[in-house]
């Protein structure tokens, strides 16, 4: 790269790219099935494992539940504040 070309990245609009982003994912997740979003999950779920196949290991795991419970919690609050 010269140094024109990394000027140009650098003063890049990156909040009009954070937008393109943002609508472009919106529309790849629009109508998409149970199925295939679960089909997805499976296929990261399968890359992470061909990079590092120990994870998640124990520890992940248990930080991993802390996090749902956590949320479970907040989101019981919520609830119960509501009503």
């Amino acid at each position: 790269m010269d140094r024109n070309a990394i000027r140009a990245f650098v003063r890049r609009d990156w909040a009009r790219v954070e937008d393109a982003k943002a609508a472009y994912w919106k529309e790849r997740k629009r109508g998409r099935s149970a199925a295939e979003v679960l089909a997805t999950g499976a296929d990261l779920l399968a890359y992470a494992r061909s990079l590092r196949p120990d994870w998640p290991g124990a520890r992940d795991r248990a930080e991993d539940l802390a996090v749902h419970l956590r949320v479970s919690e907040a989101l019981r609050a919520v609830r119960t504040a509501a009503r």
